[in-house]
């Protein structure tokens, strides 16, 4: 499995099945439902097999697949297979082959969990303090906003950042929380709480995205250490990371024309 730290990052094989598959997505709707239900002596054959092989992991969710023999379940949250007897595990996707294409089982499950988990987020993000965000708000009307998990040496935040007054110009009001990927105790994270403590945070914030030299500085009760947190409570994973007010999560950097796009707007 492979998570995006800063933009989107993919494993040789994620590239190849991008290749073969890009262009040729196909709804999963009309997709087989499996039996979600498991014999309860089967059920306990592999889950006894893998809690005693490696008793520190998490097993959840056990589900029949699509393959015959091979069911379905989270280790430690993400998705996996596993053979009928607990003898074979398999972490990764599974692809049913069409005629001219290769459709993603996973994905339909992952929009489901997104769809249920969003208002969850959204409630979350919303009993965070306006003054504990660095927040950019349009000098006329303001039609909407976003929440941005950042970090300052992230290029695409970086990127993200350089067409701020697109997002400003659409009526777009960007509301920072700080995720420094390298943890709190990195200098990424130092200079986030450099930014949350300064006299002008948002003027802060657009010289270090800028690249320029800004002398480190601390306050007690930043908000940093706990937005960082926060931000992985919410299924952020990587630099930037934007909430819409639904609570859907988008990553990576996006244009501002397909942000007000997103937000209707």
């Amino acid at each position: 499995m492979f998570k995006y730290k800063c933009g989107v990052v993919f494993g040789v094989a994620g590239l190849l099945l991008s290749f073969l598959i890009t262009g040729n997505a196909q709804p999963l709707t009309n997709q087989p439902q499996a039996d979600t239900l498991v014999a309860p002596i089967i059920e306990r054959q592999i889950m006894s097999r893998l809690k005693k092989a490696r008793p520190e992991l998490t097993f959840s969710d056990l589900k029949p697949s699509p393959m015959p023999g091979v069911y379905k379940l989270k280790v430690n949250g993400q998705v996996a297979f596993v053979s009928k007897d607990g003898g074979y595990l398999i972490a990764g996707e599974m692809y049913e082959v069409q005629e001219g294409n290769l459709v993603n089982l996973q994905e339909q499950d992952r929009r489901e969990e997104e769809i249920a988990f969003a208002p969850k987020r959204a409630k979350m993000l919303q009993e965070i303090k306006r003054d504990d965000m660095v927040i950019y708000s349009p000098e006329k009307e303001t039609k909407g906003f976003v929440y941005v998990f950042t970090d300052i040496d992230c290029p695409y935040c970086r990127k993200l950042h350089s067409s701020m007054e697109g997002f400003l110009d659409k009526g777009i009001e960007v509301r920072y929380l700080a995720f420094p990927r390298a943890g709190v105790t990195s200098r990424s994270a130092q200079k986030l709480v450099t930014t949350w403590c300064a006299n002008n945070p948002p003027e802060t914030m657009t010289e270090y995205k800028e690249g320029k030299d800004v002398a480190m500085a601390t306050c007690q009760d930043n908000p940093v250490a706990d937005q960082y947190m926060l931000g992985q409570q919410i299924g952020v994973t990587g630099t930037p990371a934007i909430v819409l007010e639904s609570g859907q999560l988008i990553p990576g950097a996006v244009s501002p024309d397909y942000l007000a796009k997103a937000m209707g707007l």
